[in-house]
């Protein structure tokens, strides 16, 4: 079954690349394609839309009227089971936690390959979370900051040494699929070993896995 992708960005240029790439990649499918939050959330609203149905909306965050942060809270909070990847200029640590915190299952930056788009796309997709390099890079320094305010870190938690590479890896904002090129597994295992981290560190997508992995101190 193909993915059923929408998207909301005001840029005819970039969002018509997106939509073209989509409608000629095997395994994905253009649902719905948008300019503003505010026809996002027309949609939304929509029955007829199928707007549960989608599998990743992917957003832009500066937008005419509302922003892409309130775009993101729209959508979890009509269809919490859709994902959303956040596709921006922007890699700021304000506006990435912003984005994380209001929902963002994923959040890459514009310029990077179409090919590790539609891969992100992928991972969330799947249920996933991506970083991209500078994004991650971005979140590590803002939480390390905090953890320096904050004081002494807490006990080491109980990490196999192959689940400290994996969260090395998330930690530089390195795909799965470059994740298990660089440690010589499949991506299943990869996927294997970051659902058990998920478990062992108590925390939902990578955004929080990187971030405990800083604050805690634990690679």
């Amino acid at each position: 079954m193909s993915l059923r992708i929408a998207i909301v960005e005001d840029s005819a240029e970039f969002r018509q690349t997106v939509e073209l790439v989509l409608s000629h990649t095997d395994g994905f499918e253009l649902a719905a394609s948008f300019g503003s939050v505010e026809a996002l959330r027309a949609a939304l609203a929509d029955p007829r839309s199928m707007a549960g149905a989608w599998s990743v909306v992917l957003m832009d965050l500066d937008l005419p009227g509302e922003s892409g942060i309130e775009g993101i809270r729209a959508v979890k909070a009509r269809h919490p089971g859709v994902a959303v990847l956040v596709c921006t200029v922007f890699e700021d640590p304000g506006t990435i936690v912003q984005a994380v915190t209001a929902g963002a299952d994923g959040y890459v930056l514009k310029g990077e390959s179409l090919e590790s788009l539609l891969e992100q796309l992928q991972v969330v997709a799947d249920g996933g979370s991506s970083l991209s390099t500078n994004v991650a890079r971005a979140l590590v320094e803002v939480v390390r900051r905090t953890a320096i305010d904050e004081g002494p870190a807490p006990a080491r938690l109980n990490l196999s040494g192959r689940e400290r590479d994996v969260l090395r890896c998330l930690v530089r904002g390195s795909s799965y699929h470059a994740t298990a090129d660089e440690l010589g597994v499949s991506v299943h295992t990869v996927r294997t070993h970051i659902r058990s981290l998920y478990k062992k560190l108590q925390v939902q997508n990578v955004a929080e896995a990187v971030s405990k992995a800083v604050r805690d101190r634990l690679i």
